[in-house]
Formats: C-alpha cells, sequence, structure tokens
C-alpha cells in the first residue's frame, strides 16, 4: 500500500510501523506474553508521529482483540486523527468492526488502490468509494454477493514492488536468525515472502481468502515475478523465498515459465511453499524441474483421505488418486514432501476423520510425506462459519480457535484425544525411519570409530578387560 501511494505520489508522508521489530518478549504475573512493544510505547510512538490518519491492518481473526486495543491506543494518543482498519475480519464484518471505539472506517478487501482512493477523498471531507465503510456511509455501494460485496483489481502487474526500502529490513533479517521466523523451520539466512497470484476460484468451506481476494484467480507475470526476486535477490541478499500464493500450481504453464527462469539464474534461489499447492497439476517432469530450479520441499493441501469428505464436506475439486501420483513422483526425484489435513468438520463422521489420521500416517510411511493435521477453525467470511453460528455447533463464545467446533458425531474432546493419539504414532514412526535411515547408519559409524580412537588413546591403569570390542565400522 505504501509503494502504490508513492508511485502514485500521493502528497502525504508515509510512515510504516511494526510494533514487533524491537524483539522484546515481556511476561506479565497474569501469564500472558507479549512479543514486541507494550502499549505505552505504542502509544508514545503515535505521539510522536502526530499523524492525520492511522490504518491499522489485522491479519488474523484470533488477533483483532489486539488490533482494536490498537484502534483505542490511537485515539488516545491522537484524537483528531482518522483511525482506519482493514484485513480478512474487517472485510468479513465491517460493520461490527466499525462499532469499535476508535475505529472511524473500514477499508475492505485489497488495500493498494482502494486506500489511495480514500486518502484522495478524505481532503473534499465525503467518502463514497466502493468497499470503505464509515459510521455515516450506507452500503449502497457494495455488491449483494454476501461472501465477496466489492471488487477486485484486474491487473495485478500494474502494482508496483513493495516499498522494502521503507522498513528496516536487516532488522528483519537479524530477528528471523534468531528465531523470530514466521516459519517454525526457517531454511535461509534471508528469507522473504512473495505473494505471485490473488484470489481463488474453489470454494473450501473452511478458506477465507475470498473475503479479501476474491474468487477470481489473478497474476502476476512470470517476468513480474522475475524482476521481484531480482530486486530482493541482489539488493537485499535474499537467499531463500517462501512462495506464499493459495494457488500457486493453479495456471501449469505460467508455473513452469516462473520455474524455467529459476532455473535458469546463475546463482539458485531455495525456495518452498509453506501455504500448499494442489495435488492433481503435476507430472513427473514437472516435479524434477520442480527440484532442479531449488525448490526444498512442496506442501500440497490435501484436506481429507477421504474422497467423499473431500467432495461433499470440504467441496474441493481434488482426486485423491492424483494426489498418489504427485507423491510418488516426489519420492522418486527425492524433493521432500509435506501435506496438509484438516479433520472436525460439520459433516464428518468419526470414521472419517479414523480414516483421513490412518491415510496421513500410510503416506507417510510409504511415501515420506510428512503430514500436517489442522483442528477446523470456523473463520470468518467462510461456509464453515455460517453453518457453526446458525446452527450453534459450539459453547461459549466463539474465538475463532482451532477445534471449537460440536456436532453429534464429535466434541473438542474427543478430536483432541485423536489428534493427540496421531501424535504419538507420528513419533514413534519417525522413530523407526530415522533409527533405519541412512542418515542414522552414518551416526553409527562415526560414534563407533570415535569409540576406538577414544579407546586407544585411553591410558587403562586397571588390569585389562577380557573381550574388549573397541568397535568396527
Amino acid at each position: 500500500m505504501a509503494a502504490f501511494l508513492r508511485e502514485n505520489s500521493w502528497p502525504g508522508k508515509i510512515e510504516i510501523y511494526d510494533a514487533r521489530l524491537s524483539g522484546n518478549i515481556t511476561k506479565f504475573s497474569n501469564g500472558d506474553i507479549v512479543f514486541g512493544d507494550l502499549d505505552e510505547v505504542i502509544e508514545q510512538r503515535i505521539i510522536d508521529s502526530a499523524p492525520d490518519i492511522i490504518a491499522i491492518s489485522n491479519m488474523f481473526s484470533w488477533q483483532i482483540s489486539n488490533a482494536f486495543r490498537m484502534a483505542k491506543i490511537a485515539k488516545k494518543s491522537c484524537s483528531n486523527a482518522i483511525v482506519v482498519i482493514g484485513g480478512p475480519h474487517a472485510s468479513s464484518f465491517p460493520e461490527e468492526t466499525l462499532k469499535e471505539s476508535g475505529i472511524d472506517y473500514v477499508v475492505m478487501g485489497e488495500g493498494e488502490e482502494r486506500f489511495y482512493e480514500f486518502l484522495m477523498a478524505i481532503n473534499n471531507k465525503e467518502v463514497a468509494i466502493q468497499g470503505v465503510l464509515g459510521k455515516i456511509e450506507d452500503k449502497k455501494l457494495l455488491k449483494p454477493n454476501k461472501k465477496v460485496p466489492i471488487s477486485f483489481i484486474k491487473k495485478l502487474d500494474d502494482l508496483p514492488l513493495p516499498a522494502y526500502d521503507m522498513v528496516d529490513v536487516d532488522r528483519y533479517m537479524k530477528l528471523q536468525s534468531n528465531g523470530f521466523s514466521p516459519r517454525p523451520y526457517e531454511w535461509g539466512k534471508r528469507s522473504f515472502t512473495l505473494l505471485t497470484s490473488r484470489g481463488c476460484p474453489h470454494q473450501c468451506v473452511f478458506c477465507s481468502i475470498q473475503a479479501t481476494m476474491g474468487y477470481k484467480w489473478r497474476h502476476h507475470s512470470p517476468d513480474n515475478v522475475q524482476k521481484h526476486i531480482n530486486l530482493i535477490v541482489e539488493k537485499y541478499g535474499c537467499d531463500f523465498i517462501h512462495f506464499e500464493d493459495d494457488n500457486f500450481t493453479h495456471d501449469p504453464e505460467r508455473y513452469d515459465e516462473i520455474i524455467n527462469t529459476l532455473i535458469k539464474r546463475k546463482k539458485k534461489i531455495r525456495w518452498d511453499t509453506p501455504n500448499g499447492i494442489r495435488g492433481d497439476t503435476w507430472t513427473l517432469e514437472r516435479v524434477k524441474k520442480t527440484k532442479e530450479s531449488g525448490c526444498q520441499y512442496l506442501t500440497v493441501a490435501i484436506e481429507s483421505g477421504v474422497q467423499n469428505v473431500i467432495d461433499k464436506v470440504v467441496k474441493k475439486r481434488l482426486d485423491l488418486k492424483q494426489v498418489s501420483k504427485l507423491m510418488n513422483y516426489c519420492r522418486r526425484v527425492n524433493l521432500r514432501l509435506n501435506a496438509f489435513y484438516v479433520i472436525g468438520l460439520p459433516g464428518e463422521t468419526k470414521e472419517d476423520i479414523l480414516k483421513t489420521l490412518d491415510y496421513a500416517l500410510t503416506s507417510y510411511k510409504k511415501y515420506n510425506v510428512t503430514p500436517c493435521i489442522n483442528l477446523a477453525k470456523a473463520l470468518p467470511g467462510t461456509e464453515l462459519y455460517e453453518n457453526t453460528v446458525n446452527n450453534h455447533l459450539y459453547e461459549g463464545e466463539l474465538k475463532f480457535k482451532p477445534n471449537e467446533i460440536i456436532t453429534n458425531e464429535f466434541d473438542p474432546q474427543w478430536i483432541a484425544q485423536q489428534y493427540n493419539k496421531f501424535q504419538r504414532n507420528l513419533k514413534i514412526i519417525k522413530i523407526v525411519k530415522f533409527l533405519f535411515s541412512p542418515n542414522f547408519y552414518m551416526l553409527r559409524v562415526v560414534y563407533e570409530k570415535f569409540r576406538v580412537i577414544l579407546a586407544l588413546n585411553t591410558n587403562y591403569n586397571s588390569a585389562p578387560r577380557k573381550n574388549k570390542k573397541l568397535g568396527t565400522a
């Protein structure tokens, strides 16, 4: 958004503030832990900047209470400033969000063009922009589609590259190298996230991407992707890329073009797909080229090991037979493959859930596909959320966290039991795999050699032991 404002010569001054960059960790007596700046530090930062407009980005519904608190702090710090909020939650619940103290406007969906139009309209003291709602505006400009009432950017290549120069990139990299990476296993020393496409034509019941990105799949051209990669590699020393697209392989031909540009690079850039890819657009040749291009691992979004659940519960157009082919291809070329599954969806039976867990373990044993089991989460803007709320499939307050759903088939306690049992079984299989892996064999070889060297260099004062085995390798 900052890059778009700057490219379009917006006359104001722009500051980007990420309250996490201090890296401070504060533990309170009640058990709460805060990563980043505390409220009083944030308040002082706002006072020092004395902004006219404060825009708050909120990425996840389970963090929305923090965003609402930031809005209150913003108003307290600078009462005359206009406070704007965006993100998936605000886009799904714009009217409810506007009722929160301190919030003046909600910017729905993608922010680049819409936020710019909002800022330009502020000078006219009248905002009439589709997808921007204030406390006195009506909803006449919105489309009747309940889930996607707004329009989206048509040509992503028209957007400028992100304004990396406006943030402290080196500080992010330092935090990353000290364990504060958005990924549990960070493979790079200077990793960047890239989003090369937006939107999703598929309608999985648990996915909320349509609220902010829409149903239509839009993409950057391979040339634009290459331009972006060149920037972060040459200017900022990027050595690893996380392609975060929801549909990175939606267009196989475009994907092939991107892969070919990665293959042609003089110095290979390593990459992965932590957000998941589809499992039905793959050939053996495509997997080979993927590995050749520098891919460290793929993550495939399978969702369930039961075809009927995929078809009728998840509502995802995916053939498990095609996924099996991908697993086989990855095993043949020795490309690491992870898999996403989700359990605890309304419509699943206990038997379905157990079959999915068994499918995940079997795929790990047979193809070495590392499973990641997600517990269903009713996110705003999803069919799952509407189903959960309308049929009251929860107890108490819905907090947008995993495993809150209750049906006639299961409850959170049963789901948790099966999940824990699965994790125990997975650990056992991992240990067995490690014990019989070539890597563990080499560890045994090194250990035995070390024992021999140690024994040969030890001065035994006592009588020699009979039948002492020094070890062989």
